[in-house]
């Protein structure tokens, strides 16, 4: 299978999507879109990739207008459920379903790295705010070189596939300016840091393969070779009377900017 085509199924994984916000804390994100959005109320927001809508769901509260699109039909049938009264709509990120102007802030987390034409997204997302409006997605840069991974260890070739997945930082910042966004500017928004049991890592499902896009791009004997890794490391650990620790050092940043004064109105 060529890298260059290696996309998740999230019609797949959307069963078990939400387990992520179980395992793992997302407190500096939610901050971040908390600023994002402001205080204000009556704006128009959409959420682009907004999966099984866990982020419109914290932001229901704020008496403004939520939208959200994401293609997977599953994702979006587990949207529904979750967050009745929020319009969801199922489209590609590519071809926004809105008239120019029609948003006060537009964000992506953790799902700009799946369109498969970012710099034509970009252009949609410039076209549908407003001059006054703002965007911002989420994710994260493998190509920064400084965090660790159990996953990049254990999974070959998972480094250099997200590496073709996700554009970096300055890549993306370089792509908004060609869609005539300003003030483009990224930062730190999630850091996280810990070690976990390879055993109970395993147990809690953390490495299953619809734990993470990463895990779900890779086919079964693919997966299955990274799992059978970490089963050797784990036996030669023990053997040692010691246990085999899987390192988590990530980093989530946020890249923010505004159409300026000539975007699109109608």
């Amino acid at each position: 299978m060529s890298q260059l085509h290696r996309y998740a199924d999230y019609d797949q994984i959307a069963q078990t999507y939400d387990r992520r916000y179980e395992r793992n804390q997302y407190a500096g994100v939610e901050k971040a879109l908390r600023q994002f959005v402001g205080d204000r109320s009556g704006l128009r927001v959409l959420e682009v990739g907004c999966g099984t809508g866990h982020w419109l769901r914290v932001l229901q509260g704020l008496e403004n207008y939520i939208s959200g699109l994401d293609f997977s039909a599953q994702m979006l049938a587990r949207a529904h459920k979750s967050a009745p009264g929020i319009d969801l709509n199922r489209g590609r990120a590519e071809r926004l379903p809105w008239a120019a102007g029609s948003f006060d802030r537009v964000f992506c987390i953790n799902a700009i790295h799946h369109f498969r034409d970012k710099p034509a997204f970009l252009a949609e997302v410039r076209r549908v705010l407003r001059p006054s409006g703002m965007f911002l997605t989420v994710g994260l840069d493998p190509h920064s070189g400084i965090d660790q991974w159990h996953v990049y260890d254990y999974f070959k070739e998972s480094l250099e596939i997200d590496r073709q997945r996700y554009a970096s930082s300055e890549r993306l910042r370089e792509w908004m300016s060609e869609a005539a966004f300003e003030k483009c500017f990224t930062q730190e928004v999630e850091h996280w840091v810990y070690q976990i049991p390879a055993r109970e890592a395993l147990e809690q499902g953390r490495l299953d393969k619809a734990a993470t896009s990463q895990l779900s791009v890779f086919t079964d004997a693919e997966y299955e070779q990274g799992i059978q890794r970490i089963r050797a490391d784990m036996q030669d650990a023990q053997e040692r009377g010691q246990t085999l620790l899987l390192t988590v050092d990530l980093r989530l940043y946020g890249t923010t900017a505004f159409p300026g004064e000539h975007a699109h109105e109608e």
